[in-house]
């Protein structure tokens, strides 16, 4: 059965606000996670013929999270800073909010890349650990595993961060 356009805008209305929360966590640019929220409904609307509506959140999930991997390795290929001082963001936070972003932003780039996305999904996406697991391939068992272990050491690196 091939997908309707009302189930992708439902899905869309669904979604962009918990993508965006979890893209920005690992992107931190706005332009950068409005822009690949577009791409991966545009790619599977492009798709759709192939499309199952049951699936759907699981495969947009699964496809913005690898277009922000790939747009991150282009950042690096490029040796392009991944925090960039959005001037927007100083202005609608204070300086203490928006030095506490970059304090955050550091402790989690330390994080392994899974356990990064395992925190971010389980936090701002508001999936279960079993629609975790599938969006990112892994045993539904390790996502409480690694969510746990991720939560544990953010903490030890943002106290570390307060410390320093």
């Amino acid at each position: 059965m091939a997908l309707r356009e009302d189930a992708l805008y439902a899905s869309y209305r669904r979604l962009e606000k918990p993508l965006f929360n979890v893209l920005y966590r690992q992107l931190w640019q706005t332009q950068d996670c409005q822009d690949l929220i577009h791409d991966a409904y545009l790619r599977i609307w492009e798709r759709r013929d192939n499309v199952e509506p049951t699936t759907l959140d699981a495969l947009v999930w699964t496809t913005a999270l690898n277009l922000a991997k790939n747009r991150l390795r282009w950042r690096a290929l490029r040796r392009f800073e991944p925090l960039s001082e959005d001037t927007g963001m100083l202005a609608q936070q204070g300086e203490q909010d928006f030095l506490a972003t970059r304090q955050l932003h550091r402790a989690l780039r330390q994080l392994p890349r899974v356990s990064q996305q395992v925190l971010l999904l389980s936090e701002f996406s508001g999936l279960r650990d079993a629609e975790i697991a599938g969006v990112l391939g892994i045993p539904a068992g390790t996502v409480a595993s690694r969510k746990y272990a991720a939560r544990a050491r953010l903490k030890q690196l943002m106290e570390l961060t307060i410390h320093a």
